[in-house]
């Protein structure tokens, strides 16, 4: 896969989504392969996720740095998943999740889509 297609893919993930109602997104290609998008959607129940993703994908998706930061309206955290090295008392260390601000829990690394499913279910509850 070219790095180009998968910006592309994640695009169409964010299109597709029904509660994202503003995007903003930074496209780095570093290579044919390996890039950085980053960006921040915003939703209609006027939280936010915060994204960075740094990827090779020439023969598999693999992910060297991400973290998906999801806020409320008053920018308090749902949720985050990162890889910071920190938690090393984690089974999935370094790959973790925070839940809300004094939360940390077992985590793998999520695919963008299901980080956009995970918020989508939680708005969906809220209406």
């Amino acid at each position: 896969m070219l790095i180009s297609e998968y910006f592309q893919k994640i695009e169409s993930q964010i299109a597709d989504c029904i509660y994202i109602i503003e995007t903003s997104l930074v496209k780095d290609k570093r290579s044919l392969h390996i890039g950085i998008i980053e960006g921040e959607l915003f939703f209609t129940d006027e939280s936010n996720l915060h994204f960075i993703e740094f990827v090779n994908v020439k023969e598999t998706i693999e992910v060297y740095k991400y973290s998906y930061h999801y806020q409320d309206r008053n920018s308090d955290l749902i949720f985050r998943y990162d890889m910071a090295p920190h938690h090393r008392e984690i089974k999935t260390f370094p790959h973790h999740k925070h839940i809300h601000s004094n939360n940390v829990i077992e985590a793998s690394a999520p695919a963008f889509a299901q980080v956009l499913d995970e918020i989508s279910d939680l708005i969906g509850q809220s209406t």
